[in-house]
């Protein structure tokens, strides 16, 4: 782990392997507007607060960009519009920065 990467929050996500691996090769994690019985608002790269728990699959990383105000306990988002976060598809995919430290597949 890099000098400087100790004080920063450590964040997971539940995802199978082939998404690992896209978002690896990236160096960035990507979100989309929420698709359940919550849908719509701006596209969000959304993770949990802490690391990834044994045996299951997925990523954990820190990153430098701050999450939004205001996000739900135990959880970070990113939204579409907030400084840091890249538009790659314009209403519809963001994505951040991220160091991955944990890959689960």
């Amino acid at each position: 782990m890099a000098e400087g990467e100790l004080h920063r929050p450590i964040y997971h996500r539940f995802q199978s392997a082939q998404e690992n691996a896209r978002m690896v090769e990236t160096g960035k994690v990507g979100g989309r507007p929420r698709r359940n019985i919550y849908s719509g608002g701006p596209p969000r790269v959304k993770a949990f607060i802490g690391p990834l728990p044994p045996g299951y699959s997925g990523i954990e990383f820190t990153t430098d960009i701050p999450p939004d105000r205001g996000s739900p306990p135990g959880e970070a988002l990113w939204s579409e519009g907030t400084p840091g976060v890249e538009v790659l598809e314009e209403n519809e995919l963001v994505a951040i920065r991220v160091t991955f430290l944990k890959r689960q597949d």
